[in-house]
């Protein structure tokens, strides 16, 4: 009898241990509805950087669209070249034509105009 009593004596300050413990550290109604509040606000700014986020992913994908890629910037660098060779042959033909004036007018000898045709950008190959 005395072994059962001391049982249910040992149980007994087991459980005042426990509604003590939980007493001096369980959460007021304030401090959780201090936490409630935090939680609440971190929701509020988490869902705003979700929309800053939303709005950064589409400003980088019109970035991406007008973007230049370097296939195009090849494309238009090889037409660009191809124009300025097409001009620089034009004007090459007009400087032709005015050595062969200059050489029916006796200004220039055939070596000067053989000279003058065989420098670049497009020499004339002596045959």
């Amino acid at each position: 009898m005395k072994k059962i009593k001391a049982k249910k004596q040992d149980k007994t300050e087991e459980i005042l241990e426990i509604v003590s413990f939980i007493k001096d550290n369980a959460v007021t109604h304030e401090e959780f509805n201090g936490l409630v509040g935090e939680v609440s606000g971190l929701a509020g700014e988490v869902g705003g950087l979700t929309g800053r986020l939303g709005k950064v992913e589409s400003d980088i994908m019109v970035i991406k669209a007008e973007m230049v890629t370097k296939d195009y910037l090849d494309d238009k660098l090889a037409d660009l070249r191809g124009d300025l060779v097409v001009l620089t042959r034009k004007e090459d033909g007009k400087v032709k034509e005015l050595v062969k004036i200059l050489q029916s007018k006796k200004v220039l000898n055939k070596s000067e105009v053989k000279r003058i045709f065989s420098m670049p950008p497009f020499p004339e190959l002596a045959l």
